[in-house]
């Protein structure tokens, strides 16, 4: 899959296109639509230094969640009370007359700013200050109740008190249109001496945004067993890296997701396995973790050190054919093309590749992997292919599943169906040029009918 240029690519953008990224956003939980739209407006970061300073960020707000405890749910519930009011804003920012509702939201918001800004100093919170606000609420807040209503209050306007005082006694419609004169010149007069804190406002409103967003990565980071990951100028590799879908999946079948570790660098690594071993998985897994590194996320494994990229690409056989109306195979070489065409340029590229070219004759499909294999040993390449052809040559780094543990044979026959359980999904060095072939020893694991695997065994 060809991903936009990273430089303008959002959160928003990948969720309609990356599942992962999908399931990401459903299982983070910011407070606040001002979260929420926080995330969807990140950015692909492929910066060294922007991605240094994100994770910096939260490994300061790991250590301050966990050591103000306390305070936590008070800051949770002050910013789930913060309202989305950009809109208000930039009518003030033109100077439009607010009217009383837009006020009622300046002032509860700057309350709660006010409020959250007392604790924040009040702790050991060091990533952000927010600016004061108390002049705001001065404002809007004649009679000093600190109380989160709004209205033209008599204390703006001497000549109001009296206006309403009068009105009290008589209905007299003058009277009432000259009121309703005087309260709309106050708004005006509110608004003048508001337009002066539209940026403070502002600067408060991102920050509460960005401090929703980082307490809602760390409790996912703490959910998924989550590591800061280090930044890596060549190298990417991963110990105990686990995939959360896949996990979670396998939780609801009493069942655990056996970690991986691996290290990719600027070589292409093949990695050959049966089939039900994991190889798609573990590509998927690596993958998922490079989008998460790059959008500012912890990520799911004990240690993690990656390299970033300004491009990921997932070649799958199985992605989009239905829409595309192409082959697999036809749609495969597309996308090895617009590949090789960016590599040409020097973009800075993770490429996974997942079973190229299955669907051709195995005498081809070995050309066309090792071709593929070979195109991608490039200084800017970090290229994972996954594969069931034997002989695939070339020099580059050659892992493989551990796959079934046939010493597991007895127990693996009482129970067929649970193979997945008697699988070792660790991946080894393999210098061998000759894929596993395991196949039929599945089928018989799986009862499958005696004269079929007799008569596939006729003609190995």
């Amino acid at each position: 899959m060809l991903v936009k240029k990273t430089q303008m690519l959002t959160f928003k953008e990948t969720i309609s296109t990356i599942p992962a990224l999908r399931f990401v956003y459903e299982n983070l939980n910011p407070c606040s639509s001002l979260g929420r739209k926080e995330l969807l407006q990140s950015c692909f970061i492929t910066d060294v230094n922007e991605l240094q300073t994100r994770f910096d960020e939260l490994e300061k707000m790991m250590i301050w969640y966990k050591t103000e405890k306390k305070h936590l749910e008070k800051v949770k519930q002050l910013i789930s009370s913060a309202q989305d009011i950009f809109g208000t804003l930039n009518r003030l920012k033109n100077n439009d007359t607010l009217d009383d509702v837009e006020l009622f939201e300046i002032k509860k918001n700057a309350l709660i700013m006010n409020e959250l800004q007392e604790i924040l100093r009040a702790t050991s919170f060091s990533i952000f200050q927010l600016l004061e606000v108390n002049e705001v609420i001065d404002i809007l807040d004649p009679e000093k109740t600190r109380l989160p209503h709004f209205y033209i209050y008599s204390a703006y306007s001497k000549e109001l008190t009296s206006m309403r005082n009068m009105v009290n006694k008589t209905a007299d419609e003058d009277l009432l249109w000259q009121i309703s004169k005087l309260e709309n010149k106050i708004r005006q007069n509110l608004t003048s001496k508001l337009f002066p804190f539209v940026s403070h406002l502002e600067h408060n409103f991102i920050h509460i945004a960005k401090l929703d967003l980082l307490l809602a990565k760390i409790e996912l980071a703490i959910k998924w067993n989550c590591c800061k990951p280090k930044i890596s100028d060549t190298t990417t590799s991963y110990i105990g890296l686990v995939h959360p879908i896949v996990a979670q999946r396998l939780e609801t079948e009493n069942s655990k997701f056996q970690p991986i570790d691996i290290t990719l660098n600027q070589e292409s690594c093949l990695i050959t396995g049966a089939n039900m071993t994991g190889k798609s998985i573990f590509l998927r897994s690596v993958a998922f973790c490079q989008w998460m590194f790059q959008f500012g996320f912890h990520i799911p494994a004990q240690n993690a050190s990656i390299a970033p990229v300004e491009k990921i690409y997932f070649i799958s056989g199985d992605s989009d054919t239905e829409n595309t109306g192409l082959s697999s195979y036809v749609n495969e070489i597309f996308q090895i093309h617009k590949i090789l065409q960016e590599m040409k340029t020097g973009v800075k590229m993770l490429v996974l590749a997942d079973e190229f070219a299955r669907t051709t004759n195995p005498h081809e499909g070995r050309a066309l992997v090792t071709a593929f294999l070979e195109m991608m040993n490039h200084k800017n390449v970090i290229c994972l292919v996954t594969t069931h052809f034997s002989n695939v040559e070339g020099t580059f780094q050659r892992l493989r599943v551990r796959g079934i543990r046939w010493d597991k044979m007895e127990q693996i026959k009482t129970n067929p169906r649970e193979l997945n359980q008697y699988i070792d999904y660790q991946l080894e060095d393999d210098q061998e040029k000759t894929a596993p072939k395991e196949a039929v020893q599945i089928a018989e694991l799986l009862d499958v009918d005696n004269s079929f695997i007799s008569l596939v065994k006729k003609y190995l």
